[in-house]
């Protein structure tokens, strides 16, 4: 089971790509081959085709930010439901399985202690079940001592409890995936912005012509 830090990372790795890119569409859009003809080049002129040429190259890069904005927000959708899934995984393993309800209702009246006690009780005795229903019970009465108890002696518990506690405190403090972009993302270069670029640039272009 992959944990949190290692889904955050792949997605996060995926998502600068995107957002690299589209800090290259400034470049890219210099070298943009259009769709103007040898012929209306010529009847143009060079000033008037570099303008009509920036013009198309404006247009393709809003396109492509667009592009890459939309991609860039299904990652963060694939993120979140991969991490929804871990949390329900991580449930699903501090959810005792095989126990009865007599236990249950004991361990819901019990006190910290008795429910510390009978944890490392049923620990020394090979019974994880019966200790996740101490666990369970302080978790659900928000028993901090008891919580502690259970992460310090168990390791695999702390790992995955600590990464429910970080989603939950995660929940309503990122921004929204679109904002998120348009925080992050430069705007797609205008056709002043290609215009302006470096003479040389818009030579090469030429050439490619």
């Amino acid at each position: 089971m992959a944990n949190r830090e290692e889904i955050k990372r792949e997605y996060g790795a995926l998502k600068d790509r995107i957002l690299n890119e589209v800090f290259e569409l400034a470049a890219s859009a210099q070298h943009h081959q259009g769709q103007m003809s040898p012929e209306l080049e010529q009847r143009l002129g060079p000033n008037e085709a570099n303008r009509l040429r920036a013009a198309e190259a404006e247009m393709w890069a809003e396109a492509e930010r667009e592009r890459l904005k939309t991609r860039h927000e299904e990652l963060d959708i694939e993120m979140r439901a991969a991490l929804q899934v871990l949390m329900d995984e991580i449930e699903e393993a501090l959810t005792p399985q095989n126990v009865s309800f007599q236990d249950r209702l004991a361990a819901a009246s019990a006190t910290p202690e008795g429910l510390i006690a009978a944890m490392d009780m049923a620990l020394a005795s090979g019974d994880e079940d019966a200790a996740l229903v101490a666990f369970q019970a302080g978790r659900q009465r928000d028993l901090e001592e008891v919580i502690s108890h259970a992460i310090t002696v168990n390791e695999t518990w702390s790992e995955l409890y600590a990464d429910l506690t970080e989603n939950e405190n995660d929940v309503g403090l990122e921004l929204d995936a679109g904002d998120k972009f348009e925080t992050l993302a430069p705007k797609a270069p205008s056709r002043f912005d290609i215009l302006a670029a470096p003479k040389s640039d818009l030579d090469v272009y030429g050439a490619m012509r």
